[in-house]
This record gives structure tokens, C-alpha cells and sequence, in this order.
């Protein structure tokens, strides 16, 4: 109980530094798992019904980028949901357009969280000496942060795109390391509804949970990776 209530009560000072922020911070949680909720009830009343053409031409990837771009960038699903989905109805034609729908998605969950938490990084680390230590010894180390935490399976895109706006990794980073992370959950999920017997097969072999050795692989090195982008040598 002292644990829970501790992180009540540090999400409470996040609350009275910034509100937005808490806000945000709520959203990123909530969201994306009332999405799922939502997409899941339709799919599985509708899904039967839905068609779509065999081949995509330049509007419909572009829609297609658009909506991926909104719908994991301001976190109303999770990427594995809408790649796992992606595949079953879409197939391997439209994996480059996942790709970008992701690229854009980050830069916009980075840009709307940069927005709200605009000054709060400062006040937020006033309260932890240490971790502001930590953070300005790190800075030539946060492509390599941004890598191991994309890859972590229990890590949500949309949590993480609000974290690293808040400790301003930039753009370049999160574009490059954060993309090169998030491949190999997105790849699985993707791969898993492609060849999935239906639409809602496909829902419930997204990511990695279902997975037991790749999901604890992938942990293991996201964890790992974390420790030793913290306990290695900063670069200069």
C-alpha cells in the first residue's frame, strides 16, 4: 500500500506543477486501453462486413498514414493493435505506410507532449537532485535510452513519446533510435495478423503477450539496455 500511495502522491506534485501534464500523463494510460475497447467491439460486430481493395493507390495510403498517424500519435490505440489489424486486412503492401504512420505518430505524440510540458522538465527535476544529475550526464546517451525503451513490450508508444518529450531527447533521436526500437514489436504484430484466420484471431495474437519467450526476450533487453545506458560511461 505505501508504494501505491507514494506514486499518488508524486503524480499529485505532477498535478500541482502542471496540470496538463498530469492530464497528459492520465490520457496516455487511459486512452489508448479505451480505444482498444472501442475498435475491438466494432470489428467484432462488423468485421465480417468490412471490405477493402487489393491493391492501395495513393489516396487510400495516404488516409491510411493519416489515421495511423492520429490514432497512435495522440494515443487512441496501441501500435501493435493497429499493426497487428494493418495486417490482417491490409497484408505486406502497406507495411512502409505503418512505418511512416509511426515515424509521424511519434513526432506528433513528441510535439503535443513538448507543448503541455513546455518548462516543466525544470521544475519536475528541482524535486530530484540526483535524477537531474543523471540526465545532464546522460545527454550523449539518449538515442541509446530512446532505443531500449521503444523495444521494452511493456512500455506503452504513447507514455514513452510523453517521457522523452519531458526530458527533451529531440526530434533526430526520436526519429532514428525510437523507429529502429519500435521495429520489432511492430514487425510481430504485423506478421501475426497477416497470418491470422480472421479479424478477431488477429486482435488476440497482437504483440508480444501471447509470446512467452520472445516477450521476456525483448524485456531482458530492454531492461538491461536501460542499466546500461545509466550505470555506463557518459559520451562525451
Amino acid at each position: 500500500m505505501g508504494k501505491k500511495a507514494s506514486i499518488f502522491k508524486e503524480f499529485k506534485s505532477i498535478r500541482r506543477i502542471n496540470t496538463a501534464v498530469a492530464v497528459a500523463l492520465l490520457w496516455v494510460v487511459i486512452g489508448p486501453a479505451l480505444g482498444s475497447l472501442g475498435i475491438i467491439s466494432y470489428l467484432a460486430n462488423q468485421g465480417a462486413n468490412l471490405a477493402f481493395p487489393n491493391f492501395l493507390n495513393i489516396i487510400l495510403v495516404s488516409g491510411y498514414i493519416l489515421v495511423g498517424t492520429l490514432a497512435m500519435g495522440l494515443a487512441l490505440l496501441p501500435t501493435t493493435l493497429f499493426a497487428a489489424v494493418s495486417g490482417y486486412l491490409f497484408g505486406w503492401q502497406v507495411f512502409p505506410a505503418l512505418v511512416l504512420a509511426y515515424l509521424f505518430a511519434s513526432v506528433l505524440g513528441y510535439a503535443w507532449g513538448s507543448k503541455l510540458g513546455a518548462g516543466s522538465k525544470d521544475l519536475i527535476l528541482e524535486r530530484y537532485p540526483k535524477a537531474r544529475k543523471v540526465f545532464e550526464e546522460k545527454q550523449g546517451s539518449m538515442g541509446s535510452l530512446i532505443f531500449f525503451v521503444r523495444i521494452s513490450p511493456v512500455i506503452p508508444f504513447a507514455l514513452s513519446n510523453l517521457l522523452f518529450s519531458m526530458v527533451q531527447t529531440g526530434y533526430r533521436r526520436l526519429i532514428i533510435f525510437g523507429t529502429l526500437g519500435m521495429l520489432p514489436r511492430t514487425i510481430l504484430a504485423f506478421t501475426s495478423g497477416t497470418f491470422a484466420s480472421g479479424i478477431m484471431a488477429a486482435i488476440r495474437q497482437e504483440g508480444v503477450g501471447g509470446k512467452g519467450w520472445i516477450f521476456v526476450g525483448l524485456l531482458v533487453v530492454s531492461v538491461l539496455g536501460i542499466v546500461w545506458v545509466f550505470k555506463g560511461k557518459s559520451k562525451s
